[in-house]
């Protein structure tokens, strides 16, 4: 990127995830254990943040990261991040609390640390400086004023996420959020909504497991990318990206669960032409690991494939691809519906390879256009993405 560009400001999400009960943390406990802990937790924060994110720095305690304000096609896909990042933080937390043996202060405290979040959608300068970037602008300094703030007190949330009214605007509308405003020198008063964490946490917890393993997969195909989960996911979930490598199909249209959302209890209806409409009914969803939804033909066209439940599964390469697993399992598994089957089965399988240089293209497309639009490091157009 030229000094010129460095100058010009850009539209943008702005994050900190800010681990809560950091201070008494450090000083109160052994510092060796206290800091291993806190290193751990923060690296995985900006694990499960970029991408699709870009990490800015680490800030002691929180981390900061930003994206372009393309970089999510969809709102929900910005909270969904949110959640599973909090999602992810709390597991490893039971697991540090379960697995350590030590009796140490640190040790016995992991289970007092917490974490919240604070966004905001506003402008910023990109500065660059021996390889090195940060942010400036009033709204990055608005975005950290916000850490310092009263949503907890008086019995709110420990565990949420704060999204400023400029942000909300870019989110679902069917998204309430319990209102919360402050109010800071030299910038007024500040509102947008609060997003409790720990049901979440709960009910993707509580959640039943529906998953297709590939013991009981009737057809398990393959094939890998070079590209992040977080970023292929959204190619499967999303509408339009699918339609762009999906080409079997004609249309795709979602229709959200009661909350709203996309995920465990909404659909998919499906058009594929002379080959019919389908329906997908979104039985387990976890971001950005698998999700599974049943499928069904519907009686107005050839019958593309027999009632089945699909789950589809992104496991993280060590190179930072992903290897993408399609498996099926026929809800009637009799000779004649195995044997039907077959056909269809062969036809995916034939489709799988192209299928795959469709999607890497797609991709690969996105990258170049967000390259061409903002001037950066060849690594810019991956991590606007979203």
């Amino acid at each position: 990127m030229t000094e010129q560009d460095d100058q010009q400001a850009q539209q943008g999400y702005l994050l900190l995830a800010d681990i809560s009960g950091y201070t008494a943390f450090l000083t109160g406990t052994e510092l060796e254990h206290s800091h291993a802990i806190i290193r751990e937790l923060t690296k995985l924060i900006r694990e499960r943040l970029a991408p699709p994110m870009r990490f800015v720095k680490l800030e002691g305690d929180a981390v900061f990261c930003y994206a372009d304000a393309g970089a999510f096609a969809d709102g929900e896909r910005f909270i969904e991040l949110i959640e599973v990042c909090y999602f992810d933080f709390s597991n490893r937390l039971l697991d540090m609390t379960r697995a350590t043996t030590c009796r140490c202060d640190a040790c016995k405290a992991i289970p007092t640390l917490g974490l919240k979040f604070v966004t905001h959608f506003g402008a910023f300068m990109v500065e660059r400086d021996d390889g090195r970037e940060d942010l400036a602008g009033p709204d990055v300094i608005l975005v950290h004023r916000l850490l310092k703030n009263t949503i907890s007190d008086a019995g709110g949330p420990q565990a949420y996420a704060f999204f400023t009214e400029a942000c909300v605007k870019r989110l679902p509308p069917s998204f309430n959020l319990p209102q919360h405003s402050e109010t800071y020198d030299s910038f007024g008063e500040t509102r947008g909504g609060v997003h409790d964490l720990k049901p979440v946490v709960e009910e993707m917890r509580a959640a039943r497991r529906e998953y297709i393993g590939p013991d009981d997969a009737d057809l398990d195909a393959s094939f890998e990318v070079s590209f992040p989960p977080s970023i292929v996911w959204q190619y499967f979930v999303d509408p339009d990206k699918r339609l762009r490598w999906q080409t079997m199909q004609t249309s795709v249209k979602n229709q959200p669960n009661e909350r709203g959302r996309q995920g465990v209890g909404s659909s998919s209806h499906c058009a594929h032409g002379v080959g019919g409409d389908v329906l997908r009914e979104y039985l387990d969803w976890r971001p950005y690991n698998y999700y599974t939804h049943r499928f069904t033909p519907l009686p107005n066209g050839f019958e593309l494939a027999p009632p089945a439940v699909e789950t589809i599964e992104f496991f993280p390469l060590e190179d930072g691809g992903t290897s993408v697993h399609w498996r099926w399992r026929l809800q009637d598994r009799s000779p004649e519906t195995r044997q039907r089957f077959e056909v269809s089965s062969s036809a995916m399988r034939a489709d799988w390879p192209s299928g795959r240089v469709r999607l890497m293209k797609a991709i690969e497309e996105d990258m170049a256009a967000f390259a061409l639009d903002q001037p950066g490091r060849p690594e810019d157009g991956l991590n606007r993405l979203l």
